[in-house]
């Protein structure tokens, strides 16, 4: 097997040696309007701070004060936050004509965290999503239960989408990756070194705590009942063979999962989206279900 290079964000992280200290920034609206997109935030005492998201609200929830929507709760990628991929908002809008209403929330995880908690708990990737999802539960009227949560992702937030859905079983009923950030610990090193040391403390084992691969070997009986996976990536992405590994193993543990190569594709949003952004949707919609289940309550593992 080759060896995976980081095609779009090894050229951030030449600049993340400078930057390394700098505060994630937590609250970002948009810096144009549209008035499908509604900025929002939510308080956090460790460290005090308003942490920011944008949610898109179907039209269908204004016509009736008593239903409950799904959720879709998207990842941003590498340095990014809430506000930073917002035109995955069009596609939902034509999502919900065709596959029924749901609620988009854009999530700010933090800038390079991979939507990870760093072992100082100074960058709170994890558990800010996990605090938005109470946070969205409380505010709106959403489905709360695991079947009516989903995580989309691209980049690095198709490996958060990944690490949080595997990790928390009980908390997200579907997953959808887009072009995933999915390395090995010595590649993840090799490359993004100062990120690696401070999320992870240079320690490997710490890393497979989040690591989609070792998630999916560990709890492989709690995945294959709980969550439904797809996996899309470009057939030009360095990531194509972590991708296939990945899908290999899940073949391996029989767990169900959706896959596709998007032909032509490299690791580029624009290029997944055009193709496969409405059947990601629809993917998510096909498992929402309004049931109560047992495992809706957050997972604080």
């Amino acid at each position: 097997m080759r060896s995976v290079q980081f095609p779009l964000i090894i050229a951030a992280c030449l600049h993340f040696s400078i930057a390394a200290e700098a505060k994630t920034s937590w609250n970002n609206p948009p810096k144009r309007a549209d008035r499908a997109i509604q900025h929002g935030t939510f308080p956090r005492p460790s460290p005090k701070t308003e942490v920011g998201y944008n949610i898109c609200l179907p039209p269908q929830y204004g016509e009736n004060n008593e239903k409950r929507f799904p959720v879709i709760y998207y990842l941003h990628g590498y340095e990014g936050h809430e506000s930073s991929y917002l035109e995955y908002a069009p596609y939902w809008k034509a999502a919900v004509s065709r596959f029924g209403p749901v609620i988009l929330v854009f999530v700010n995880g933090g800038e390079t965290s991979f939507f990870c908690d760093s072992p100082d708990r100074s960058v709170p990737g994890e558990t800010v999503v996990k605090e938005l999802v109470s946070h969205i539960d409380q505010k709106f009227r959403t489905m709360t239960n695991t079947s009516g949560r989903s995580l989309h992702g691209y980049s690095m937030g198709g490996f958060g989408a990944l690490q949080l859905a595997f990790k928390h079983p009980g908390m997200f009923g579907s997953v959808v990756a887009y072009g995933a950030t999915i390395p090995d610990a010595t590649q993840f090193k090799k490359h993004l070194g100062k990120v690696f040391s401070r999320m992870f403390a240079n320690d490997p084992k710490r890393f497979a705590e989040s690591d989609p691969f070792a998630l999916v070997e560990r709890r492989a009986d709690q995945i294959r009942d709980r969550v439904a996976i797809s996996l899309v990536i470009g057939s030009k992405d360095d990531f194509l063979p972590r991708y296939r590994a990945l899908r290999e193993k899940l073949q391996q543990l029989k767990i169900p999962h959706a896959y596709e190569e998007v032909r032509g594709a490299g690791h580029d949003k624009d290029d997944l989206y055009e193709p496969a952004a409405l059947r990601g949707f629809e993917f998510s919609a096909k498992h929402f279900s309004s049931k109560t289940d047992k495992t809706a309550s957050l997972d604080k593992r």
